[in-house]
């Protein structure tokens, strides 16, 4: 995925967060398809296929598998939120499973959109937040997701890269009484 795909999925979370007002943690994907008149559903999918999104007409719908752990079904509505609000849905042949390095860039770009969405790196990084098991259990995310993160967290502790966007301080502002609550 290039810089500049990344940057537009992250840069579209933080818009989201601040348009919505969200400023506490487990960010509710459910909630925020509902504000913006998507429905999501749950159904029986494929066992490689976590969940699916399109248009009835013209308003769009996620189907989510029940057959997989809440954790796992709220990272799904997150990144098949992604793949509407990045404009990929009726473009790209999608899928949703587990992240592999050889993925599509569109699905590439998806899950940096879910996983920005649902633990905001400044407000982990304000809450003092290192660990997987942390990640996991403040943003309501599987394991698998909060490792995913906290590899990512990692380097961004290395590189002291927190706030330097005006969107992201603009989050961790929306987010500062949580953070204040939340500080490890």
């Amino acid at each position: 995925m290039n810089y500049e795909d990344y940057k537009n999925a992250r840069d579209k979370t933080w818009r989201l967060i601040l348009d919505l007002g969200i400023s506490e943690l487990p960010i509710r994907p459910g909630a925020i398809c509902k504000k913006l008149g998507i429905a999501v559903r749950f159904g029986d999918l494929p066992p490689d296929n976590d969940g699916i999104s399109f248009f009835a007409g013209d308003k769009p719908v996620i189907v989510v598998s029940k057959g997989v752990p809440l954790p796992r079904q709220r990272f799904t509505a997150a990144h098949e939120l992604g793949h509407i609000l990045l404009g990929h849905v009726g473009k790209y042949e999608l899928v949703n499973r587990e992240p592999t390095s050889w993925d599509n860039p569109v699905e590439q770009a998806a899950n940096v959109f879910a996983s920005r969405l649902l633990a905001p790196a400044c407000v982990l990084w304000g809450c003092g937040v290192t660990s997987p098991e942390q990640i996991a259990q403040l943003c309501d995310i599987s394991m698998k997701a909060a490792q995913f993160r906290a590899d990512r967290m990692t380097v961004l502790y290395q590189r002291n890269k927190f706030l330097v966007s005006p969107l992201e301080r603009e989050v961790y502002k929306q987010f500062s009484e949580y953070i204040k609550t939340h500080r490890l």
